[in-house]
């Protein structure tokens, strides 16, 4: 299996995964009238940790991942 498919397998497992994350965590919140500050904090400390992780790889490698990628073309599926 060559690179990119080792990648297409990862992000693969890893949606799996983040939308179990997802259905746990909107779970949590349905039992309260009021938002979870615990869930929201969960999600916050992900995504601040995997964006920074995308930009210190990026500076490392000298090449920018988000540069290549079309947010228009994510936000629009």
């Amino acid at each position: 299996m060559d690179q990119l498919e080792q990648a297409r397998a990862k992000l693969e497992e890893a949606s799996c995964l983040v939308r179990e994350a997802v259905d746990l965590s909107l779970e949590v919140m349905c039992r309260n009238s009021r938002p979870d500050p615990a869930v929201s904090r969960l999600w916050e400390e992900f995504l601040g940790n995997f964006l920074k992780y995308i930009l210190l790889k990026s500076k490392e490698k000298k090449r920018n991942l988000f540069s290549a990628i079309s947010f228009a073309r994510v936000w629009s599926r």
